[in-house]
C-alpha cells in the first residue's frame, strides 16, 4: 500500500500477536507503516483495528473506545498467565450456576481491577510480564474500569461463557480471576474473542489472509464519522490546500462557535477525510492530516 492511508478492520487469528498481525497486513498492503488501537492477547481472536499510513496518528482517538468481548472461563483451575498458555498454578472447586449469577452482580458498573501479573502494564518503568518472567511478583496497582454489561451466555461446568461490554483498560483475564476469587475458587480465560471496538464490529472485519494490495481501506466520511464517533465538518474549498499542508487557515470564522476540547473531524466538499483539528484555548491546532491527499 505505497502511499495508501486508511483503516482496516481485521479478524485476528488465535496464536498470533497483535503486532505480528498488523505487520503482516502491512506487508500484504505494501503500507509504509501500520499500527493498531488496542492489543489482543496472543491466544485471543477477533477485531483488531489496523491503521495504515498517516492514519496511525489516529491511534490515541480510537484506543479510548469501549470494547465488547465473548469469553469462556474455566473454573477449578488457574494458570500463571490466566490464559491457556500458562502452567496450572492452583486448583479449586466448581461453582453452581446460581452462585455464578449472584457473583456477577458485583462486577457490573464501576469497579477496581488489578491487571494480571503477565501484562504489559509498566511497573517502575518495566513491563510487568518482564518482571514476572524473572520470578518477581510486583505490586500491581488497581485501576478503575467500567463494566457496562456482563451476561452469561452458557454454562456447562466447569466452562462459563460470557459476553462483556467494558471500558478501555479492562482485562478479561483479571475479571475471570476475580469472579472466581469472590466464590472462593479459581479460574482462567480459556478462550477470548473481541467483537467490537467503539462502533467498529467484527462482522465488518476481514481475515488477515484475505488482505492484499487491492483491499479497500476505510477513509470516507461515513466510515470516519462512525468509527471516531464525531460529527464531521466541511472545510471551505479555498482552505483545503492550507489544511493539507498544516498551515493556519486564512478564514476560520466557520470554526468560531465550536468549543475547545472535542476534536473536529474534517472533510472536503467531496467527502474526503482531511484530518482532525483540535481547539486549544482560542487556537486551532492539527491533530492529524491525511497525508495521502498531499501525495
Amino acid at each position: 500500500m505505497s502511499g495508501k492511508n486508511g483503516i482496516i478492520l481485521i479478524d485476528k487469528n488465535e496464536g498470533f500477536t497483535s503486532s505480528d498481525t498488523v505487520r503482516f497486513a502491512g506487508r500484504r498492503l505494501k503500507a509504509r507503516k501500520t499500527g493498531h488501537t488496542g492489543t489482543l492477547d496472543k491466544f485471543a481472536s477477533g477485531l483488531l483495528v489496523c491503521l495504515a499510513g498517516s492514519f496511525t496518528r489516529l491511534s490515541s482517538y480510537l484506543t479510548e473506545q469501549d470494547k465488547v468481548y465473548e469469553a469462556t472461563f474455566e473454573f477449578g483451575r488457574e494458570t500463571e498467565t490466566l490464559d491457556p498458555e500458562g502452567a496450572v498454578c492452583a486448583e479449586g472447586g466448581i461453582p453452581v450456576l446460581e452462585d455464578l449469577e449472584s457473583a456477577l452482580v458485583g462486577f457490573r458498573g464501576e469497579i477496581l481491577q488489578k491487571p494480571p501479573l503477565y501484562s504489559a502494564v509498566h511497573i517502575n518503568g518495566t513491563r510487568a510480564y518482564k518482571r514476572a518472567l524473572k520470578g518477581e511478583v510486583p505490586d500491581m496497582p488497581s485501576r478503575r474500569i467500567f463494566i457496562e454489561s456482563l451476561e452469561i451466555t452458557g454454562y456447562t461446568a466447569p466452562f462459563l461463557s460470557v459476553r462483556v461490554a467494558c471500558s478501555k483498560g479492562t482485562y478479561i483475564r483479571s475479571l475471570a480471576r476475580d469472579i472466581a476469587y469472590s466464590l472462593g475458587t479459581v479460574a482462567y480465560v480459556k478462550s477470548l474473542r473481541r467483537l467490537q471496538v467503539g462502533r467498529a464490529r467484527i462482522e465488518d472485519a476481514i481475515g488477515v489472509d484475505e488482505i492484499n494490495e487491492a483491499t479497500p481501506v476505510l477513509d470516507d466520511r461515513k466510515s470516519m464519522e462512525s468509527l471516531l464517533g464525531i460529527t464531521g465538518i466541511c472545510i471551505p474549498e479555498a482552505e483545503v490546500e492550507s489544511f493539507l499542508l498544516g498551515r493556519s487557515l486564512n478564514d476560520a470564522d466557520f470554526l468560531a462557535e465550536i468549543e475547545a476540547g472535542t476534536p473536529l473531524i474534517c472533510f472536503d466538499s467531496d467527502g474526503r477525510f482531511l484530518g482532525l483539528l483540535k481547539k486549544k484555548e482560542e487556537r486551532w491546532v492539527y491533530g492529524m492530516v491525511n497525508g495521502a491527499l498531499r501525495d
